[in-house]
Formats: C-alpha cells, structure tokens, sequence
C-alpha cells in the first residue's frame, strides 16, 4: 500500500522560459507544507530544452521525477501518462507556466480531506476568485464563449472548463481519465462530462490566478476546438 498522499502533476510543452521559477517555488513549497507526496512533470515533447531545464532542477529532490516522450501528444495524453504513473491517493494537475500559485495545491487538497467531493476544479471565475492580472481581452471573450458552448453542448454546468487546475481522487480519476477520446484542448471538457455521466461529485474551488505571457493558443484553434467539440459529443450519443 502507498503512504503517498497527494500525487502532482505537471504537464509541459515547450515550457524551457517558463518552468523554472515555478518549479522551485512548488519544489520549495512541497518540501514545507506536504507531508507525503509527489511530483510527476511530463514532458509533452517538448522542442526546446524544457527536458534538460526539468532534470537539472530535479536532481537532488528524490520526490520529483521527469516523464518524458518526443512526440507532442496533448496535454490531456500528458495528464493520463502521469495518473498512470501516479502512487498518490489525491492526484493533481496544475499547469507549469505559473499562472497559479503553489499555495493552491493545498487549499485544494484540505478541502478534499475534509469532503465528499470526487472531482475539485479551479475556477477563475467564481464571485470569490482573485484574478492578479487578467488575460488580454480577446483571450477573455473567447474563454466566455468556449464555457458557454461547452456547458450547453455537454450539460456539464461548470463555470471555468479550461483551468488548468483540477484534483481527483485516485479512483475517479482512472475512471474518467481511461479510454478518453480527446487528448488535447478539449480532453478539459470530455472529463468533466464524463464525470456528470458517472454522477460523481464536483466541487468548483475559486482561485488565484495571474496571467502568464507566452500561451500556446494560436488564432486558429478556435474554430478547430469548436469542431472537435461538435465532434465529440456526437461520439458520445
């Protein structure tokens, strides 16, 4: 039996500039607040030297490992390598650019301890999150209508689908996580539909959240998320 609590998940592509003052913070923060734990990155074939800057911060903490494969599979392809490597009783995935702090982890893992919930999801948007510094206004309006035409299409009712912040119990998290269609943008959605399938409980946990220059969404991807969306839940009928 695993005396892991809570095993952390850090997916990253191309991430070289920005991973290392994240990853001290979590690797200082881990060391002081967590009693027992883990911290999983996976490298998402990355093409810059985010493997090589991973490794060299690693190195002296025998709790953190390095996952790592050449072809760039997705962030949700990422997050299933690392629940599938995972000894921890609570597995997290947060992301590796910074936006949210280490601090976090531990809200999110308290409220877990001290609940019901199957599923705990940060959310920017909520009446109580802190947003520090706020995306560029076209990011904004695009999240809007991504959360809107997601919740309508899937009936999930969640109010931030693209945070990349979410904890599972270990169990729940094989079940929705195993045998998913979609591996990249909307593998955030797929989820957290197959949760509602499964009549687990979800809990939305308002954060603080700063954005972080340097995102990975180009102009086109809109309109091809939107198509995959479509295309997914039709998969599902």
């Amino acid at each position: 039996m695993t005396d892991i609590k809570i095993s952390i998940l850090v997916p990253a592509f191309n991430e070289e500039t920005r991973i290392p003052k994240f990853l001290k913070e979590l690797l200082k923060f881990a060391d002081n607040n967590l009693e027992s734990y883990e911290i999983i990155v996976i490298n998402d074939g990355s093409l810059d030297k985010t493997k090589e800057t991973v490794l060299k911060l690693i190195t002296n903490h025998n709790q953190a490992r390095l996952l790592s494969y050449e072809d760039n599979m997705g962030k949700g392809h990422a997050v299933l390598q690392g629940i599938l490597n995972a000894k921890g009783e609570f597995i997290l995935f947060i992301d590796a650019d910074g936006s949210i702090k280490p601090l976090e982890i531990l809200n999110m893992y308290k409220i877990f301890q001290k609940s019901h919930f199957d599923i705990i999801v940060g959310s920017r948007i909520l009446k109580s999150s802190n947003i520090t510094e706020s995306q560029p206004l076209s990011r904004r309006l695009m999240s809007k209508i991504f959360n809107l035409y997601s919740n309508i299409l899937f009936r999930i009712n969640i109010s931030d689908l693209l945070c990349g912040f979410k904890g599972f119990s270990r169990e729940v998290a094989n079940k929705v996580f195993i045998d998913m269609k979609a591996y990249r943008w909307e593998f955030d959605v797929e989820i957290l539909y197959r949760a509602r399938k499964n009549e687990f409980n979800v809990f939305q946990l308002p954060i603080e959240w700063r954005h972080e220059e340097g995102s990975k969404m180009k102009l086109l991807d809109p309109v091809l998320i939107f198509l995959n969306l479509f295309k997914l839940r039709l998969s599902y009928l």
